[in-house]
This record gives C-alpha cells, sequence and structure tokens, in this order.
C-alpha cells in the first residue's frame, strides 16, 4: 500500500523530469537553503537540518508545479491540433477512425498514446472510448468527444457538428493564457515581497553586523525566530503557486 502511495506521488514527478534532473534539482535547493541558513543562524548544524527537511516541500512547489503547469499547457495545445486535425479529416471525408489515425502526426508523444488507446477500442470493441481523455480537465475536449461519439453513432454533417466546438476550443485555451499571465504577474509581485522578507536578515548581516550579531547571542529565541520566519515564507510560496496553477475554467 505504501508503495503504491509513492509510485502515485512520483509519477506526475518523473513525467517532466528525470532520475538526474530531481537529484541536481534537490541539490541546489539544498545547498542555497543550508547557505542562507548559515549566513542567518549561524549554526551549521541547524541549517543543515533545515535544509535537508525542507528540501524536498521545497523542489515540490519551487521546482515542480511550475514546471508541471508549462507542461499542462502545452499538453492542451497539443489537444487543440488534435481537434483540429480531427475535424479537418473528417470534413475531408474519412471516418472516425481513420481520422483519428490520421491526427496523430507531428502531435506530443503523450497525446498519441491516449488516441492509439482510443482507436484499439474502435478495432477490438467497436466503441468509441474517449475517458481517458478527461484526465487533461479540458472542458471543451470532452465536449468535442462527446459530439464525436454522435458522428461515429449516428453520422452527421461535419461542418455543423465541429464549427462551433472547435471555436470554444481555441476560446477555452486563449482565456487560459490569459489566466496564466494574470496569475504568473500576481504571483511574481507576491513573490518579490517574500524575498525581501528573507533577504532582511542578510541585509542586517552586511550592514548592521555588530546590531544582528547581539540578536544572535538570544540563542534559541534568535535561531527559532529565524527558522519560523523561513518555514512559513516556504508554506506561504507553497500556497501561493498551488493557487496559481489551479487554471481551470467554468464555460
Amino acid at each position: 500500500m505504501m508503495k503504491k502511495k509513492i509510485n502515485t506521488f512520483l509519477e506526475p514527478i518523473l513525467r517532466v523530469f528525470t532520475g538526474v534532473q530531481i537529484l541536481l534539482n534537490l541539490l541546489m535547493i539544498f545547498a542555497i537553503s543550508a547557505v542562507y541558513l548559515y549566513i542567518t543562524t549561524q549554526h551549521v548544524t541547524t541549517s543543515l537540518i533545515v535544509s535537508f527537511l525542507t528540501m524536498f516541500f521545497s523542489f515540490y512547489f519551487l521546482v515542480f508545479i511550475p514546471k508541471k503547469v508549462k507542461r499542462e499547457n502545452h499538453l492542451l495545445k497539443e489537444l487543440q491540433k488534435y481537434a483540429t486535425n480531427v475535424t479537418f479529416y473528417l470534413k475531408s471525408g474519412y471516418n472516425v477512425m481513420k481520422a483519428l489515425e490520421g491526427s496523430k502526426r507531428n502531435l506530443d508523444p503523450e497525446i498519441q498514446k491516449d488516441i492509439d488507446k482510443t482507436i484499439q477500442a474502435l478495432k477490438n470493441e467497436a466503441k468509441l472510448d474517449t475517458n481517458h481523455f478527461k484526465k487533461y480537465r479540458f472542458y471543451s475536449i470532452d465536449v468535442f468527444h462527446q459530439i464525436l461519439r454522435i458522428k461515429y453513432e449516428k453520422g452527421g454533417k461535419s461542418g455543423d457538428l465541429f464549427t462551433k466546438i472547435n471555436q470554444t476550443i481555441n476560446f477555452e485555451i486563449v482565456k487560459r493564457d490569459e489566466l496564466y499571465r494574470k496569475k504568473l504577474f500576481a504571483k511574481r509581485q507576491i513573490a518579490l515581497m517574500m524575498g525581501m522578507v528573507l533577504a532582511l536578515p542578510i541585509i542586517l548581516v552586511g550592514f548592521a553586523n555588530e546590531l544582528y550579531n547581539t540578536f544572535l547571542t538570544l540563542d534559541i529565541f534568535s535561531i527559532g525566530t529565524i527558522i519560523t520566519t523561513y518555514a512559513l515564507v516556504l508554506i506561504s510560496m507553497f500556497f501561493l503557486q498551488r493557487a496559481s496553477a489551479e487554471l481551470s475554467l467554468q464555460l
């Protein structure tokens, strides 16, 4: 059970990073964190322990979430191309099977695999199964597949069936891009303020060293204050990244 949970957690990460990339990013985060905490606490053991404990958490929200969002945006645009390709082949007189086969060319391998699943279901069961596309949480594509099922089961004029939904797909992509840019701008503004909070102890070390050393003589209180502030900034960044990654639209 535990192994299954670990695999479920690691699977999306391994889709966008290789093992070497994960290791290098973790080491870089650990090194930056350890150096920052040592400068601000002057305590080696505490710096290493806290850096190690926060390393995986920091990797998840600082590196993985932004990469995941970029990957999702790329896949949604590939789905847009897929819908356009299928519509083109259907309008050209191809049946649904041939349209799906033709639509795969030059698409992302992940999308191609999902198209292949649908094609195999058509060949083996004469059933248009597109449920595996729901994982993309792309509302317009789900509607597109409902219309494609109507085309497969009952027929109809492709131009009348698919023109409107392709316009809706394009509209949703544009609106998602706009939402992404707005959230990215807001995230950068807030992250800048959080960075200023973390930079304050460094500034004090550089320009008010005697005063800062006096603060550090308070031992547990001073180190506890620095570590707590550091942890709160990381937690705030996590929620900020998670909120900025939510790009679902209600059409």
